[in-house]
């Protein structure tokens, strides 16, 4: 159920309190009782707790890791396996010799 913040336009009082969204805004103060309320404009209070996406890739810079710091990482990973990637097509290329003639290997004709 959704958090609404009120304020009264008589008297100045604050507070907040829970409702469903499909309820009617309040009108009445329970300080003043008069019908000056104000629904608030807020930010949501959304928290994402635990690992996952956010705090391992995305957290703040005080997470430990920094922008730069993600992309060398990154970089040292391409350049790996794009070494790993030459070695293997120069190694595979170097072992075919000989000849692919097909025949039986008797040159009598």
């Amino acid at each position: 159920m959704p958090t609404y913040d009120y304020e009264c336009q008589s008297c100045g009082h604050t507070f907040e309190t829970s409702q469903r969204i499909t309820e009617k805004a309040l009108t009445d103060c329970p300080s003043c009782n008069q019908p000056k309320l104000q629904r608030l404009i807020t930010a949501a209070a959304f928290h994402l707790k635990g690992g996952g996406w956010y705090k391992d890739g995305y957290g703040s810079a005080s997470s430990g890791r920094t922008e730069n710091q993600r992309i060398d990482k990154l970089s040292e990973k391409i350049k790996e396996s794009d070494a790993k990637a030459s070695e293997s097509s120069s190694s595979s290329s170097g072992t075919t010799g000989g000849s692919t003639s097909g025949g039986s290997g008797d040159a009598s004709t």
